[in-house]
C-alpha cells in the first residue's frame, strides 16, 4: 500500500502536505463564496481614494495620532503554560471615508483587542513578541498550545496576539465567518482593513516599547503580509513575515482562493467601476520602493505552499533583499518545521 501511495505522489506531483492543503482550500473556497451586505461603491466614493494611487503609502499607513492611550486589561486567567489577559483600547485609526463605520454592525472594529500571554511565575522579561494571525482565523487556542510555547522557549518573551479587524471578537454581527469582510472584494473596505491593521500594529509597537527593550513582530499569511508592510513604516524592531505575498489581493483574485472577491470584481466591471481597484495600490509592497526595511527582517516560505505559492514568497524576499528561510512543507504545515526555523532566525538576530 505504501508503494502505491508513493507512486501516486510521484505521478501527480503530490506531496504529503497536499493531503491537508487541497481539502482545506476547497472548503475555504466554499465558505468564501457569495456576497456580503456592504455600502455600495460609486464614482464619488472612489474619487476620495484615488488621490493615493501611485503615491508613497507611508503617508497613509503611518500613525499620526501621538496621544497616549492606555490598554485596559481584563482579569488574568490560567491557560496551560501561560497566564492570559485580554486587553482593549479605542483604536487610533481614522478611515478616509465615514462610510466604513456608518453601519452600527461595524462598531466592534473601533476597539483594539489584544491578548497577552505571560508564563506562570516568570521573572520580568525584556522581550515582547507581537503575533499577527492569518486570514479567517477565529481564536488563539491552537497557537497557545503550539506556536506560543515554542516562541517562549526560544525567545524568552512575553507574547502578545492582535485580533485583526473583522476577526475574532471584532466581527460584524452578520459576518458568515471570521475575517469575511477583510478580503471581500470591496476595495474601500479592504484598503481600510489594511490601513487599520497597520495603524494598530504601530500603536501596539509603540506601547510595547515603553516596557520592553526588544520587540519582535511576527505574522503568518495575511499577518505576514501586514508585517512586511509594517516593516516599511516602523524602525527599531525585528520583523518575521511568514507565507506572505507582495500583493495579497492580486494573489487572492488570481488563484480564486476568495471567490467572494472575484464576484465583486465581475460586478464592478459590469457597472464600469473596475478602476476602483486602483485604491488597493498602497497594499502592494512594490509601492513602498525604495524600501526601508529594518535590518533584522526575514521571510519564511513553504516550498509546497498551495495558498501562497513559494515563488510569491521568494519574490517578496528578493524585493526587500532579505534572508529567506524555506521549509519542505505547505501553507498549513509550518508548525512541523517551526522549532528549527525560529531557532535559526533568533541566532541570526543575535549574531
Amino acid at each position: 500500500m505504501s508503494a502505491i501511495i508513493k507512486q501516486l505522489f510521484e505521478t501527480f506531483q503530490i506531496v504529503p502536505s497536499d493531503l491537508l492543503e487541497y481539502p482545506v482550500i476547497s472548503y475555504f473556497q466554499y465558505r468564501n463564496n457569495g456576497y456580503l451586505e456592504d455600502f455600495l461603491l460609486n464614482d464619488s466614493l472612489i474619487q476620495e481614494y484615488l488621490p493615493f494611487y501611485k503615491k508613497n503609502p507611508r503617508k497613509i499607513f503611518t500613525l499620526k495620532n501621538s496621544n497616549d492611550r492606555e490598554i485596559l486589561w481584563k482579569d488574568t486567567v490560567k491557560r496551560g503554560l501561560f497566564h492570559e489577559s485580554i486587553g482593549s483600547v479605542y483604536t487610533p485609526y481614522q478611515p478616509i471615508s465615514n462610510e466604513v463605520f456608518n453601519d452600527s454592525k461595524f462598531d466592534p472594529l473601533k476597539q483594539i483587542i489584544i491578548h497577552k500571554y505571560r508564563k506562570k511565575k516568570s521573572k520580568p522579561l525584556k522581550t515582547a513578541f507581537l503575533f499577527i494571525h492569518g486570514y479567517a482565523e477565529s481564536h488563539f487556542i491552537f497557537h497557545e498550545q503550539f506556536y506560543f510555547r515554542l516562541i517562549f522557549n526560544q525567545f524568552k518573551s512575553d507574547i502578545f496576539a492582535l485580533e485583526l479587524p473583522y476577526h475574532h471578537h471584532r466581527v460584524p454581527y452578520d459576518s458568515p465567518f471570521s475575517g469575511a469582510y477583510f478580503i471581500n472584494g470591496n476595495p474601500i473596505r479592504m484598503f481600510e482593513a489594511f490601513n487599520q491593521s497597520i495603524i494598530e500594529i504601530q500603536f501596539l509597537i509603540k506601547y510595547l516599547k515603553k516596557e520592553y527593550d526588544r520587540v519582535i513582530l511576527f505574522g503568518v499569511s495575511l499577518g505576514g503580509h501586514l508585517v512586511a508592510l509594517s516593516s516599511q513604516v516602523l524602525s527599531g524592531i525585528d520583523c518575521i513575515a511568514a507565507l506572505a505575498s507582495p500583493f495579497l489581493f492580486g494573489l487572492a483574485s488570481k488563484t480564486k482562493i476568495v471567490p467572494i472577491a472575484n464576484n465583486y470584481i465581475q460586478q464592478y466591471k459590469e457597472q464600469g467601476l473596475s478602476s476602483g481597484y486602483k485604491i488597493l495600490y498602497p497594499t502592494n509592497i512594490k509601492s513602498f520602493y525604495p524600501f526601508t526595511t529594518n535590518e533584522n527582517t526575514v521571510i519564511i516560505g513553504g516550498l509546497y505552499d498551495r495558498i501562497v505559492p513559494f515563488n510569491r514568497v521568494y519574490k517578496l524576499a528578493r524585493l526587500l533583499d532579505k534572508q529567506l528561510y524555506r521549509y519542505p512543507g505547505g501553507h498549513l504545515t509550518l508548525l512541523a518545521w517551526f522549532r528549527p526555523l525560529i531557532k535559526q532566525i533568533n541566532a541570526q538576530f543575535n549574531s
